[in-house]
C-alpha cells in the first residue's frame, strides 16, 4: 500500500506543480490556490523525509515506507445524529491507525458552499483520499472534479454525487429503505384496523439530495405495489425536526382524520411528526429511516412506531477499507450496499444497547 500511495502522491504533486506554473505564466488568478498546494507539498508534509527512507524504482518512481493514509471525511451536518456517528467512527479509525492521525473531518453545517470549501481545503492539504456525503448530488460536482484532477480518490458515502469519478459508493440501498419503511408503516396501519385503503403522508428530505430521490422512489414503489396504500400528500421537511413539525401541523389542519399513517424519510422528521400528532391528540403509525437514538427511545411506549436503521459506523469502516484497497491497486466494486436493520418495539431495547449503550 505504501508504494501505491507514494506513487499517487508523486504524480499528484507533479500535476499540481505544473498547474501552478501554467497558472503563473498565464496570469489566471483563479488558480492561485493551486500555487498554495504546491508550496504545501514541498514545504513539509513529510514527503521527502518524514515518511521514512526513499528509494527509486526501475520505472523512476520515488517510493518510501509510510504510515496509514491521510483521509478527509465531509458530511452535511452534525445536526443529524447519523453523521455524528460517522464522526465517532472516523475518530475511532484514527485511534486504531486505519487512517493517519492528521486526517480531517468536516461538518458543512448543511451549507453547500461550506461543503465545497471544505473539500477544496482537503484537496489543498493533499489528503490521500476523500470521503464525502454530499448535501446535494449536484452541489459538489466542481469540487469532485478538482479532486479528480488532483489524483485524489473519492469515495461517496451515504449520499451519492451526480457527476465525477468516484472509486465506489458505500451506502444503504435507499430505494429499498424507503420501500421497507413505507411497508412497515402499512403493517402498523393494518394492525390498527381493517379497512380497504390506508392513507399515508410522506415527509421528504432535502430537495435534490440523492438520498431524498432514492427514498422517495422507494415510497412510490411501495404505494404502487400495494392496492391498499394511498398517497395522501408529500412535502419536504428538509430532514429537520422543526420543519417536519411545521409541515405535519399543516397536514393535520388540511387532512385531519384522513391521515392513517406517516412515512418520514429520516428519523429527525419522524420526531417532528410525532410532536405534531401529540399536540393534536392524534395517534397514527409513524415510520422513519436511520435508527437514531432519540426516535427509537420512543418505541417503548409506541408499538406503531418504527424505523429502518442504517449503520454509519460500518459505512465509514467499509469506505476506508475500499479506499485502502484501491490505493493498493486492488479492484473495488462500484457500489457497496450496507443492509438496513428494521427496528420496532420488539427489538428496540437490544438495538439501543448495542449501538448506544
Amino acid at each position: 500500500m505504501a508504494l501505491s500511495i507514494r506513487r499517487r502522491r508523486f504524480i499528484r504533486s507533479s500535476a499540481l506543480a505544473g498547474t501552478a506554473l501554467l497558472a503563473g505564466c498565464g496570469g489566471n488568478g483563479g488558480d492561485g490556490g493551486d500555487g498554495g498546494d504546491g508550496d504545501g507539498d514541498s514545504g513539509g508534509d513529510g514527503e521527502s523525509g518524514g515518511d521514512g527512507g526513499t528509494t527509486e524504482t526501475d520505472d523512476g518512481m520515488e517510493t518510501t515506507d509510510s504510515g496509514p493514509p491521510t483521509a478527509a471525511l465531509s458530511v452535511p451536518s452534525l445536526e443529524f445524529t447519523f453523521f455524528a456517528r460517522m464522526q465517532n467512527a472516523f475518530d475511532q479509525a484514527q485511534s486504531d491507525g486505519l487512517v493517519a492521525s492528521d486526517s480531517s473531518f468536516y461538518d458543512a453545517g448543511n451549507n453547500q458552499s461550506q461543503q465545497v470549501s471544505d473539500v477544496e481545503t482537503a484537496i489543498s492539504n493533499e489528503v490521500d483520499f476523500l470521503m464525502i456525503s454530499a448535501i446535494t448530488a449536484e452541489g459538489v460536482i466542481n469540487a469532485i472534479s478538482q479532486a479528480n484532477e488532483a489524483g485524489i480518490p473519492v469515495i461517496a458515502i451515504d449520499r451519492n454525487v451526480a457527476e465525477g469519478d468516484t472509486v465506489t459508493y458505500v451506502a444503504s440501498d435507499n430505494v429499498q429503505l424507503g420501500r421497507r419503511s413505507t411497508e412497515l408503516c402499512l403493517q402498523f396501519m393494518q394492525s390498527a384496523g381493517d379497512q380497504d385503503t390506508y392513507n399515508v403522508v410522506q415527509l421528504e428530505g432535502t430537495p435534490g439530495a440523492s438520498v431524498t430521490n432514492d427514498r422517495g422512489e422507494g415510497f412510490s414503489n411501495a404505494v404502487d405495489n400495494n392496492d391498499s396504500l394511498s398517497r395522501l400528500a408529500s412535502q419536504t421537511g428538509e430532514f429537520s425536526t422543526q420543519n417536519a413539525l411545521n409541515v405535519m401541523e399543516d397536514f393535520i389542519t388540511q387532512y385531519g382524520d384522513e391521515i392513517d399513517g406517516v412515512f418520514c424519510q429520516n428519523d429527525l422528521m419522524a420526531l417532528g411528526a410525532h410532536r405534531a400528532l401529540q399536540n393534536a391528540d392524534m395517534s397514527v403509525p409513524v415510520t422513519g429511516i436511520d435508527g437514531t437514538e432519540a426516535w427509537v427511545e420512543l418505541f417503548a411506549d409506541n408499538g406503531s412506531y418504527g424505523t429502518l436503521a442504517q449503520l454509519p459506523e460500518e459505512m465509514v469502516t467499509t469506505a476506508i477499507e475500499q479506499a485502502t484497497a484501491h490505493m493498493a491497486g486492488e479492484d473495488v466494486e462500484d457500489t457497496i450496499t450496507i443492509e438496513g436493520l428494521e427496528v420496532t418495539q420488539d427489538n428496540a431495547s437490544d438495538y439501543l444497547g448495542q449501538y448506544f449503550g
